[in-house]
């Protein structure tokens, strides 16, 4: 899979947010606007969506949580998590990844690393997910993000550190709302799917089976089956297939390649199976979507506009 189609889908971001100086960086996103759904992935870095406008479902390490515009949901280090919106409209979110490299110590005994960096890291610092407003918790967190928000958007002389002291903010905002009973490590039990979701990315393009995803978890076919569904809510199958969608979707906006050619590049071997399920999915054929999309971006150029149709948008501090 090239960078491109990486950052399109949003698998594994590693690439994506280490930015030399500086691990820190926000996106504005609409669903179904600029992709359909964001599926399972997982990085390194700390993640924040923060939802501007509308409804939908976030989940996070499998569980799925209801939002709505004003709700915060923070995602620690290696956490799996997917982003879908409501059927019945647009969702606008804010999508905040940084390194907790930036805020760390080199000191092996400072209070900040030990209790706060570190849990995040290792999934012992938990709360309640996800913040919503009208909570003294929603205000504190909120005031943090919104102002490295002002701070990126202004660009005054050392806005770095203004964006650092407000990240620590938010951080303080976590560790005051901390759980305080015990303390569980990150959900080992996603690391298999993990490795399947890996599999599938890099290998997408080719035939796969059940059996060969299921050897990738290390459990039977038929065990493999049952459990994918249980954690995820659908087959492997059909997870599968709306990979190679989006994959397609992908295809369709950013290069002229034929249908066919684009049908064989994300995996389906039979191009009618291919024009169907896509048309059951985005409501056209690939033919139209892909005019629909290039028109909306022509619209949207005519207007003076940037377009949602094609591309996140991105702010980099």
């Amino acid at each position: 899979m090239d960078v491109e189609l990486e950052e399109y889908t949003q698998y594994q971001e590693t690439k994506l947010h280490e930015k030399p100086g500086f691990a820190y960086e926000t996106y504005l996103c609409t669903i179904p606007l600029d992709f359909d759904r964001v599926n399972l992935h997982w990085h390194d870095q700390m993640e924040v969506i923060y939802i501007k406008k509308g409804r939908g479902t976030v989940s996070v390490n499998l569980e799925s949580y209801p939002v709505e515009a004003g709700c915060i949901v923070p995602v620690l280090p290696g956490e799996l998590h997917a982003i879908d919106g409501a059927p019945d409209g647009l969702m606008e979110y804010e999508n905040i990844i940084f390194s907790l490299s930036i805020l760390d110590s080199t000191e092996t005994d400072d209070w900040c690393r030990h209790h706060v960096i570190q849990a995040l890291r290792q999934g012992t610092l938990l709360f309640d997910r996800p913040i919503r407003p009208g909570t003294a918790f929603h205000d504190a967190a909120a005031a943090a993000l919104d102002a490295a928000d002002r701070a990126c958007e202004a660009r005054p002389q050392g806005f770095a550190l203004v964006v650092k002291s407000q990240l620590f903010m938010f951080l303080h905002a976590l560790y005051c709302n901390r759980h305080t009973g015990p303390v569980r490590p990150l959900v080992e039990e996603t690391e298999w799917l993990k490795g399947v979701i890996a599999y599938v990315k890099a290998h997408y393009a080719e035939r796969i089976t059940v059996a060969d995803a299921a050897a990738v978890s290390g459990y039977s076919p038929s065990h493999f089956m049952r459990i994918f569904r249980q954690e995820t809510g659908q087959t492997f199958v059909d997870f599968l297939t709306d990979y190679r969608l989006s994959a397609a979707v992908y295809y369709l906006k950013e290069t002229r390649d034929e249908i066919g050619v684009v049908a064989e590049n994300c995996g389906f071997a039979n191009l009618s199976y291919f024009i169907r399920r896509f048309n059951r999915k985005y409501g056209a054929s690939p033919g139209r979507y892909r005019k629909l999309s290039r028109l909306g971006e022509n619209e949207a150029i005519a207007a003076g506009e940037e377009s949602t149709l094609s591309r996140t948008r991105s702010r980099r501090c």
